[in-house]
């Protein structure tokens, strides 16, 4: 298993930048670097990593569609360079991705040079959402949230529906622009399906990583593996400040709907519950809050029946009762769930395996099967036990 990080566009702070590892990736102030007629005056390091550098640039002459503020990203790695190009190529008119203008190979002037692969982007004046929420640690409101994770997954459904997955949406490659707009970048590490073929889960950011892949227990990079970044960073707005990686107990006290932490769940859970692909979460998050209408429940003869959350009563005692009535236990929430029985202090969310059931029934709601909710109290009443003997 490889995890790495590529470069990215840092934030404009007097952060100290480290230079880049690679000797070759480090331009000199105020050098020029040409791209057929075009020239570009070489500025400030923003950003620097193991495999690329990023530069300030402003462009000197020859004619060009670029317009605004630009940097420079130089790397030595030609198949990384090669998809950002890409990729940049084809999502150039989407609002949610960092805008590439172009793309070219350059050899530094003098004996000994290493050829470098050049890309020519938009400059992102708020930088990335790691350092922007450093400096900005207050959470965002749910609707601007919301808003933002639909622009990114505007981009990201396009990848998805061509047999691609991103690998990398993390803090580091979301940027902010003034308007406190975000714009997904750095696809070097994007793969495409080949055939039935999902891309391996061998290359990704570890500390954003689904645990199934960081433990090696999945192999693959699935379109539910980028939705899984998506909840994580719908999390991370609705929190702010400066923690990168969220505990169950820390998304479970967001300020925000109970309707918006189910789709976190949705997305950061188990890999068969998540939505599939950006289109299914875009589908979930553009409708409205859902308001379930009420299943009665007269009677649970025949009728499959779920316990979730802690009841007054005995597990087994409750179980007996429902056998008396006439139901049929469930374990867990399925398509021929009839029933679920809520306990009074049962969660309204929690992450990764806890809270199971009430993900399983919010999923089969979503697939129209009509699953009443009951309390335990009402489920007394239905088995004709005001006080059962324990």
């Amino acid at each position: 298993m490889t995890a790495r990080r590529t470069a990215t566009t840092r934030t404009l702070t007097a952060r100290p930048i480290r230079p880049a590892r690679d000797p070759a990736l480090r331009l000199a102030s105020g050098c020029i670097v040409s791209s057929g007629s075009r020239r570009y005056h070489v500025g400030d390091l923003i950003g620097a990593g193991g495999f690329g550098a990023v530069y300030r640039i402003t462009k000197t002459t020859g004619g060009s569609r670029i317009a605004g503020k630009c940097v420079l990203k130089v790397t030595v790695q030609v198949e990384a360079w090669h998809r950002e190009a890409y990729f940049g190529d084809m999502l150039r008119d989407t609002p949610g991705v960092v805008r590439v203008h172009e793309s070219f190979a350059w050899m530094p002037p003098g004996a000994g040079g290493t050829l470098l692969y050049c890309l020519v982007s938009e400059l992102v004046e708020g930088g990335d959402l790691t350092h922007y929420l450093l400096q900005n640690p207050k959470p965002w409101p749910e609707s601007k949230a919301r808003r933002e994770i639909i622009r990114l997954i505007g981009s990201l459904k396009l990848l998805h529906a061509a047999g691609l997955v991103h690998r990398d949406i993390t803090p580091n490659n979301v940027f902010v622009t003034p308007n406190r707009e975000l714009k997904l970048g750095d696809f070097g590490i994007a793969a495409q399906r080949l055939g039935k073929q999902s891309p391996k889960a061998n290359t990704f950011a570890p500390i954003f990583a689904p645990t199934a892949i960081k433990s090696g227990k999945a192999t693959a990079w699935l379109p539910a593996d980028d939705v899984y970044h998506l909840g994580r960073l719908f999390a991370l707005l609705l929190h702010g400040g400066e923690k990168p990686k969220l505990t169950p107990a820390d998304v479970k006290m967001l300020p925000c709907t109970p309707w918006a932490k189910s789709v976190i769940q949705r997305c950061i859970g188990v890999r068969r519950k998540r939505f599939a692909s950006a289109t299914e979460m875009l589908t979930a998050l553009e409708k409205p809050a859902p308001t379930e209408k009420r299943v009665l429940v007269r009677s649970l003869r025949g009728k499959h029946v779920v316990f979730t959350g802690k009841l007054t009563m005995l597990r087994r005692t409750a179980a007996k009762l429902l056998k008396r009535a006439g139901g049929i236990l469930q374990g867990g929430v399925t398509g021929t769930t009839d029933v679920v029985v809520l306990g009074e202090q049962a969660p309204n969310w929690k992450a990764e395996k806890k809270g199971q059931k009430l993900l399983d029934l919010d999923r089969e709601r979503e697939l129209g099967h009509r699953i009443a909710v009951v309390t335990e109290k009402r489920f007394r009443k239905l088995t004709a036990q005001t006080k059962p003997a324990e």
